[in-house]
């Protein structure tokens, strides 16, 4: 019996011919599938190795401490203060804490800090600036334009003004380091280049002392602005007292 040939076009043919396409389909969108899983996994693999070697390996961690602006502090006292300890993942690294803890040094004014990939922990600090010595118990303790006394020491710094403020800390002591900044920061270059000490009694009795022995009252710190302005002539006059507490009507005698 010879066997019957399908011409091209028949129904067999054709059904023959989806098929295949349809498989083939099939296994185009088997392969995606594949290759999309592939890549998903891939790139988990990626961030889970990422994530091992910033926060657990020991590849990213801090190794060292470069600090800058330390000079009435030692470079290691700020090392320590951040409590950073060497080896630790720098991702673990919490900066803004280490930062406040450095900030409680007392002549620190402010602080930054970054973290290097190299593993270097970089530390830039600003110091507070001394505007005048206050005498306590036989040293000297530094204060800032803040009125922040920050720093003893056994001697005053050359150049410094000196301030005699009332013995043992008071409710006005605060306030009376304070206001002698603010003094000292209005004061005109002509008075304070003359200026021996200054005595600070109560927040309404500021006396500065002269090199030559007058002295100047000055009062309370408000209007210090108008004080100074009034003082930078009336010293010009030839006098043992001046008085400024009151800048609308100066006297001397």
């Amino acid at each position: 019996m010879t066997p019957r040939h399908n011409p091209a076009g028949a129904p067999g043919s054709t059904l023959t011919d989806t098929t295949a396409l349809i498989e083939s389909r099939h296994r185009l969108q088997r392969r995606r599938r594949a290759i999309r899983l592939a890549s998903l996994i891939g790139a988990v693999v990626v961030i889970l190795v990422v994530v091992w070697a910033i926060w657990f390996s020991g590849i990213f961690v801090a190794r060292s401490f470069d600090v800058t602006g330390a000079s009435q502090v030692s470079p290691d006292a700020v090392a320590e203060a951040t409590q950073i300890g060497l080896g630790t993942p720098l991702a673990r690294v919490d900066v803004s804490a280490a930062e406040d803890r450095v900030r409680q040094l007392p002549p620190v004014a402010s602080v930054d800090i970054n973290r290097g990939l190299n593993g270097v922990i970089h530390v830039q600090i600003t110091e507070r600036v001394a505007v005048y010595a206050a005498p306590t118990a036989g040293r000297f303790t530094l204060v800032d334009a803040e009125g922040v006394g920050y720093l003893e020491q056994d001697s005053a710094p050359a150049g410094l003004v000196l301030v005699n403020l009332p013995a043992g800390a008071t409710e006005d002591s605060a306030r009376l380091m304070a206001d002698a900044a603010t003094i000292i920061a209005a004061l005109p270059t002509v008075v304070r280049d003359q200026m021996a000490t200054m005595d600070a009694s109560t927040p309404d009795t500021f006396t500065i002392r002269l090199n030559n022995g007058a002295d100047v009252f000055w009062g309370s710190a408000e209007q210090s602005t108008q004080k100074a302005t009034v003082m930078e002539g009336l010293i010009k006059i030839a006098a043992n007292h001046y008085d400024v507490s009151s800048p609308g009507h100066p006297a001397t005698r």
